[in-house]
């Protein structure tokens, strides 16, 4: 099933999807379309529900907040502990302590993945460039 919906473009808008649609020989409904699947942000409903409460505070950051956090890196220390702990656990060699500090940094692993790479769709959705690599915001 599909619906229907009327969006009013200004001129400009128009004629630049009138030439899209020429240039890929497609009706301007598929180019519209395509455009849509590709521009939508993801639903908050399809991050993972144990993510969320993390995820949720980004959708009210301003640009440069959401710049600064898909730019977090996970701490050495904590990264060169994980390993250790990672590789220890696959020798079967982990105390409860350490089975309890794995799963902890692998959570916080996972919740800065989440927060980086839904900050960046959340930029790429307001127009940015991704990735940045100057450290400047700059629209697309």
């Amino acid at each position: 099933m599909s619906q229907a919906i009327t969006i009013n473009v200004s001129d400009a808008l128009y004629q630049q999807l009138s030439r899209a649609a020429a240039l890929f020989r497609q009706p301007a409904e598929v180019i519209v379309l395509d455009s849509l699947r590709h521009t939508l942000p993801p639903l908050f409903e399809d991050v993972p529900a144990d993510y969320q409460d993390d995820v949720f505070p980004l959708l009210a950051m301003n640009d440069q907040q959401l710049l600064q956090e898909s730019r977090r890196v996970f701490p050495s220390a904590d990264w060169q502990r994980y390993e250790s702990l990672l590789d220890n656990s696959r020798q079967g060699a982990l105390s409860a302590d350490e089975q309890q500090a794995l799963q902890n940094l692998k959570r916080e692993a996972d919740v800065l993945t989440l927060r980086r790479s839904y900050a960046a769709v959340l930029l790429k959705r307001r127009g940015y460039k991704i990735p940045l690599p100057t450290g400047e915001l700059q629209p697309a």
